[in-house]
């Protein structure tokens, strides 16, 4: 009978420590910035790009500031490259009734394939933020605004 118990548990243990082996995943490399910006009329905070080899997340995160009298706007984030706009993320709104939109709040957020890793490297000097926007009798006004990004972590474990 003890024989059978010494055996027993030493299946056992060669069973739990084999069990440790092969098989685990690697850690997948996750990179995350965050990015702001400001100016006299409006300002940009808790942005935020994550980067992984699973998925790509852009948020806009919150727009702050009040113009009076917007009718609709639009806003856009996006890459400056050698003259060309590389769209990143852009929404839009308007008022359908006659009345006034507030600019500020929650600006959205993409996920997929959204940034290469040659223009993240543009993103440092290249990142911009433009909101366009229609007042009650139809004026325009465009406001742009160079947004700083930082990058937060590199690889998960790091």
């Amino acid at each position: 009978m003890r024989r059978v118990i010494g055996i027993f548990v030493g299946v056992l243990g060669c069973c739990v420590l084999l069990s440790g082996c092969g098989g685990g995943s690697a850690e997948e490399p996750v990179v995350v910035y965050s990015f702001c910006g400001e100016n006299e009329v409006f300002s940009i905070s808790n942005g935020v790009i994550v980067l992984s080899s699973e998925e790509e997340i852009f948020y806009g995160g919150n727009l702050e500031g009040e113009l009076s009298d917007v009718a609709g706007y639009s806003m856009m984030f996006y890459i400056q490259d050698d003259g060309d706009e590389r769209v990143l993320l852009s929404n839009s709104v308007t008022d359908m009734t006659g009345g006034t939109v507030s600019i500020a709040g929650d600006m959205g957020k993409r996920s997929g394939d959204i940034i290469t890793e040659e223009e993240m490297d543009e993103l440092e000097n290249n990142f911009y933020f433009e909101l366009r926007t229609t007042d009650l009798d139809g004026g325009e006004s465009v406001y742009q605004l160079q947004l700083t990004l930082t990058e937060v972590t590199g690889k998960v474990g790091d």
